[in-house]
């Protein structure tokens, strides 16, 4: 049997849409809409934690299906992390956008997780294992290479740069 395509009505799509500018605006000031399309989202997440100092480009895509399905996150900015991937964009490995993914979620909140996850690595479930295993077992190795891809990839003038980020 093939799933069908889950969607809000037309009208309760644009007041979805609507809230979530709202709320973006309010919260987040560096997330602005792509050619003034509410569906899609550039912005910087600055670092936290062990990426303090680190400025990440960030796109946020919303499906047809959102909220009924999460957002699709783009993270332009390359990053040593055990729940990225070591490429540009980099996938994200979070637990809110596969598992715990409810349509009571906003955009928001997908940032927190976002900014949350730099602060808190989850070794545990690793799109990075090389990354992991060092978090777990060479701690000063981590910090080393975390420190190097912060100051060589994550600099303001890139992430603050406008139109789609090319990545090194």
């Amino acid at each position: 049997m093939e799933s069908q395509s889950v969607e809000l009505p037309e009208n309760a799509w644009h007041r979805r849409l609507a809230l979530e500018y709202s709320l973006l605006q309010e919260n987040e000031p560096t997330f602005t809409p792509v050619e003034n399309e509410l569906t899609h989202y550039e912005g910087v997440i600055i670092g936290t934690g062990p990426y303090d100092g680190g400025y990440f480009r960030v796109e946020i895509i919303l499906p047809r299906s959102y909220p009924f399905y999460p957002p699709d996150v783009i993270w332009h900015t390359r990053i040593w992390h055990p729940n990225f991937s070591d490429s540009v964009p980099a996938r994200v490995c979070e637990s809110i956008f596969k598992d715990h993914w409810s349509p009571t979620l906003r955009v928001v909140a997908v940032i927190e997780s976002l900014r949350n996850l730099l602060t808190n690595p989850n070794p545990e479930d690793p799109l990075n294992p090389v990354a992991a295993f060092e978090y777990k077992n060479r701690p000063d190795l981590f910090m080393a290479r975390v420190r190097q891809f912060v100051e060589e990839y994550a600099h303001p003038e890139q992430a603050f740069r406008r139109g789609r980020w090319k990545g090194q």
